[in-house]
């Protein structure tokens, strides 16, 4: 055989040799990297993978233990939130370099960063007993300390957490996101009708207000009609549900506007300018919401919107009719789960939500997954002031039904 042709069979087998060399050793858990896992475990590590199993395994050995950490809640405080990193703060070492069998250059904090090149599709909190999940490398031994988890919210710590990790084992660790050491506090946004206005309290001073300007108990002079009277902010249903229901909630921005629907529309705002007034047209007024109180539509049956003959669930946002009830409805939810991410929306649909408006309505809440509460069999219950609009007594009612049904949501 040709010399010439030994040699650069010989060369070409040598290149491949090499490529295969480097890539292995720059993917996650390739052979160099377990080499040096093997006699060190670092105080920061790389999560690449959806599961835990995945980012331990092959990692493990008779030094090196490892901790499953599951992301979970058992309410839906914090469902949907994407997890950047996760830390145990231990009350020994429990990181650092084996040198004759002996952790030396040791510390007693272990953190684990999503590190992907995929940045959104990072392990979220889900609902129990779903979760997300993080593996951590560590030494053997039994540990108590305290979790940091960051997520793309909030920063939440879990102290007082028990570890008895095992060489060559792993162990599961359980963080509930509905009891961490401190709950954070949720912004509540509102996006309604009449029903949900206080004058002063609205995203624009162009909005137009029922409350408490329209309401004839304000203009009442025995005590028994004022009792009665939706006068102050504090007897508004949203921010009864926000403050005195909640335990951790604030108004992020009141998003109504008295007689408007969820369609498309243009309404006279109070300057005389003619602004577009709809729900739909209304999405970006939000400043940071963790959950939306959506109450709307009442004002579509008033003026007979077009129901429109589907939903068009798989249409991009920008072929949906806005001009139709059911169309306009999905891509009122699209946008705003879109515009804020990891929002919870929760639909209320009024005791005057008539038919054909009412159905859609529920079919879009369960369609998007989302908690809703219907309020169509309440209306003997829901005392009135004028027209649609509930007394303070009303919207009592109201407040107590929708925590009722939504106390895992509200927290």
């Amino acid at each position: 055989m040709d010399k010439r042709f030994l040699l650069s069979f010989a060369a070409l087998m040598m290149l491949a040799l090499g490529s295969c060399s480097k890539d292995n050793a720059e993917k996650p858990g390739g052979g160099d990297q377990d080499s040096v896992v093997s006699n060190v475990i670092p105080a920061q590590q790389s999560k690449y993978y959806m599961t835990a199993a995945e980012d331990l395994s092959g990692k493990t050995s008779d030094k090196i233990a490892g901790i499953k950490v599951l992301l979970s809640d058992s309410k839906y405080y914090a469902i949907g939130e994407r997890v950047l990193s996760v830390t145990f703060d231990a009350d020994k070492d429990i990181v650092g370099t084996y040198k004759d069998g002996v952790l030396t250059e040791a510390g007693k904090s272990v953190k684990v960063v999503w590190a992907s090149d995929d940045p959104v599709n990072r392990p979220a909190v889900q609902h129990a007993p779903a979760a997300g999940e993080f593996g951590i490398l560590c030494a053997p031994g039994d540990y108590t300390g305290k979790f940091t988890v960051v997520t793309s919210r909030y920063t939440y710590t879990f102290s007082g957490k028990t570890v008895k990790a095992k060489a060559g084992e792993t162990v599961s660790v359980t963080l509930d996101f509905a009891a961490p050491d401190v709950q954070p506090t949720r912004k509540v946004g509102v996006m309604g009708d009449s029903i949900s206005t206080f004058q002063g309290m609205l995203v624009s001073d162009e909005f137009s207000a029922f409350y408490p300007g329209s309401d004839p108990n304000c203009k009442a002079t025995d005590a028994a009609t004022l009792a009665k009277a939706v006068n102050v902010k504090e007897r508004t249903w949203w921010h009864m549900v926000i403050y005195d229901k909640m335990k951790h909630g604030v108004l992020d921005v009141n998003n109504s506007w008295s007689g408007t629907r969820v369609v498309h529309e243009m309404k006279t705002g109070k300057s005389g300018k003619s602004i577009d007034a709809g729900f739909v047209d209304r999405v970006d007024l939000f400043k940071d919401p963790d959950i939306i109180l959506l109450h709307g539509g009442r004002n579509d049956v008033v003026h007979s919107s077009p129901i429109g003959s589907d939903f068009g669930w798989d249409l991009p946002i920008g072929e949906l009719d806005v001009y139709s009830y059911q169309t306009a409805f999905v891509l009122l939810i699209k946008m705003l789960q879109n515009r804020y991410e990891g929002v919870q929306i929760i639909m209320i649909l009024g005791d005057m939500l008539y038919e054909p408006y009412l159905t859609p309505a529920k079919e879009v809440a369960e369609h998007f997954n989302l908690p809703y509460v219907d309020f169509s069999k309440d209306k003997s219950k829901i005392e009135k002031c004028s027209g649609s609009h509930p007394t303070y007594q009303g919207f009592q009612f109201m407040v107590n039904k929708i925590y009722e049904t939504c106390a895992d949501y509200l927290p």
